[in-house]
């Protein structure tokens, strides 16, 4: 596999856990507010206030999975490193390919002067 489709894959991943792991903990925080203000209705106003900050840090590691996700996706370092080394390697094969013409064309020379008359 190459670096590109192991990228798509962590990010896949990156979304799907951390999507599943915050929904895992707003639940909890939606179901102990819920058990806090069944137990004192008094402090439903408090509890509410706490809930909505927490649900609010619980969500910001949803984006900040997110953001990895898409850092990945279309930011990706390393698949910048690895267009690198692609194109390098291209521009190798080109000298090599260069190198080896003009062998060609210094044998073709020599086969031209052995085989021109001699005057």
């Amino acid at each position: 596999m190459d670096i590109l489709t192991v990228s798509v894959i962590i990010a896949g991943g990156t979304i799907g856990i951390g999507t599943l792991c915050t929904a895992i903990g707003q639940g909890m925080s939606v179901s102990s507010a819920m058990n806090g203000i069944a137990r004192q209705p008094e402090a439903s106003g408090t509890i509410s206030t706490n809930l909505i900050i927490g649900l609010a840090f619980i969500e910001s590691l949803a984006i900040y999975a997110l953001v990895i996700a898409l850092l990945l996706l279309f930011a990706n370092p390393f698949a910048k490193a690895q267009n690198d080394v692609i194109e390098a390697k291209s521009k190798v094969e080109l000298v090599k390919a260069e190198a080896e013409l003009l062998q060609a064309q210094a044998q073709l020379d020599a086969l031209k002067k052995q085989a021109a008359p001699a005057k």
